[in-house]
């Protein structure tokens, strides 16, 4: 008996280490909150003039995480390096008067960020294989973003903006869903490189960010369209009509890579009155929905190539054809 005790230990033993070796080595995400010093600048300037708070936000703000504000993550409105630019200064104590009735909503925020690393614990049980290489930072933006991927000192990261989730999503807003969306495509990057890359048609673009929303609807059971595609509030109501329209644009520039057309669908200002403002969302949900048909998550993550933009042609083909779109 003793001798059989031994021989099943050993055995489980040897089973333990065959599966170590085996299952997927999750990375331990890397989550940089970028936020104190921004609540540090605001608790001890937000009374004082204008020149004053400027220069403390420089001194505070960008001066304590200056790759933050630089032009890999605000682009064309970067401030590092630009505290004595007087439009650069205009344009933050713009800023700070704006940012004020949003304070309370965003120290909410701010709050949550703790849970981050339980929410990314929750998505990878969804997506076992979910081994994030990029970090994950929380700060503000002058309202330049409210979540996505950016380049902090020339490396990707995921951002999470507090100052723009406030003011773009919402009080309502839910940050879980906005969590799990970056949280798929950062997911997305690390199976799928390609389609990380900002030179994409417009078909990769739909794909991406319709796959996201409906991922990070089924994600949190019980939310509705409105709340997954977040921005407008409305969306679905405004582009469940033109959805026929919408997919006979979007059929014909699929292989477009210019910035207009993009920016009509993506942005959150289109310059298209006729179009409602980041409708690409929408179309791109409902084209996620309708493959979701006999697919995993897993399975749907993993379309890609001529396979996926065959399957995008033939959803948009029937949009395009519907009367009366649910």
């Amino acid at each position: 008996m003793r001798q059989v005790l031994i021989t099943v230990l050993l055995l489980s033993l040897l089973d333990a280490h065959e599966c170590e070796s085996v299952a997927p080595k999750r990375a331990d995400i890397t989550v940089i909150d970028a936020t104190p010093e921004f609540w540090q600048f605001w608790d001890a300037n937000s009374q004082k003039p204008d020149g004053e708070r400027v220069q403390a936000f420089f001194d505070t703000v960008v001066g304590g995480r200056p790759d933050l504000f630089g032009g890999g993550v605000l682009g064309s409105g970067s401030l590092t390096n630009r505290s004595t630019d007087p439009a650069v200064r205009k344009r933050v104590a713009t800023y700070l008067h704006e940012v004020a009735p949003l304070i309370p909503r965003m120290r909410r925020l701010s709050k949550t960020i703790g849970s981050f690393r339980h929410y990314a614990q929750e998505f990878g049980i969804s997506f076992p294989d979910y081994a994030p290489t990029t970090p994950v930072y929380f700060t503000v933006s002058l309202f330049a973003f409210d979540a996505g991927v950016r380049f902090a000192g020339g490396e990707a990261a995921v951002f999470f903006s507090i100052d723009g989730i406030a003011r773009y999503d919402g009080p309502d807003a839910d940050f879980k869903i906005i969590i799990d969306h970056e949280l798929f495509h950062q997911y997305r990057t690390q199976i799928a490189p390609e389609s990380s890359d900002h030179s994409e048609a417009l078909w990769a673009y739909l794909w991406e960010e319709g796959l996201a929303t409906f991922v990070s609807q089924q994600l949190n059971p019980g939310s509705n369209a409105a709340q997954v595609l977040m921005v407008p509030p409305n969306l679905s109501e405004l582009a469940s009509p033109m959805l026929p329209a919408l997919a006979r644009e979007l059929l014909a520039n699929l292989d477009s890579k210019d910035a207009n057309e993009f920016a009509a669908f993506f942005a959150f200002d289109n310059h298209r009155p006729d179009l409602p403002l980041r409708s690409g969302y929408y179309v791109g949900y409902r084209i996620a929905k309708k493959l979701s048909s006999g697919r995993s998550l897993q399975e749907l993550a993993a379309l890609r190539g001529p396979e996926l933009k065959a399957a995008i042609q033939h959803a948009l083909t029937e949009f395009s054809r519907s009367h009366s779109p649910s």
